[in-house]
């Protein structure tokens, strides 16, 4: 168990002054460029939400992906924009509310 423990005193790259200096569009509009140029078929699966200064990129699938299937999805693309837009970009999916049918007739509400 202690032989991981150098993974958590990583550095951990963050995005650089050219990436904090565009405004909120900008930001959105170069990582669906990169997504549209890298991985088009990605299109019509998801769509960038949010992109923020702190180099969060979150986005929201358009469709229902298995679980096994969405981690690899989200690993990729994040390796990508990585690679092609800023190193210290981080991909995040977007939560989804509480879908429950039953909590919702009996007027429970979950807050997040």
């Amino acid at each position: 168990m202690g032989n991981n423990l150098h993974y958590a005193t990583a550095v951990t790259p963050t995005p650089g002054h050219a990436w904090r200096q565009l405004s909120d569009g900008e930001r959105v509009a170069l990582v669906g460029n990169a997504v549209a140029d890298r991985m088009a078929s990605l299109n019509k699966m998801l769509v960038i939400a949010e992109a923020k200064p702190d180099g969060q990129v979150i986005v929201s699938l358009l469709e229902p992906v298995s679980a096994d299937r969405r981690g690899a999805l989200l690993l990729d693309l994040e390796e990508m924009l990585k690679q092609a837009v800023d190193p210290g970009l981080a991909v995040w999916l977007e939560p989804l509310g509480d879908r429950s049918s039953l909590r919702n007739l009996r007027g429970i509400e979950v807050k997040a």
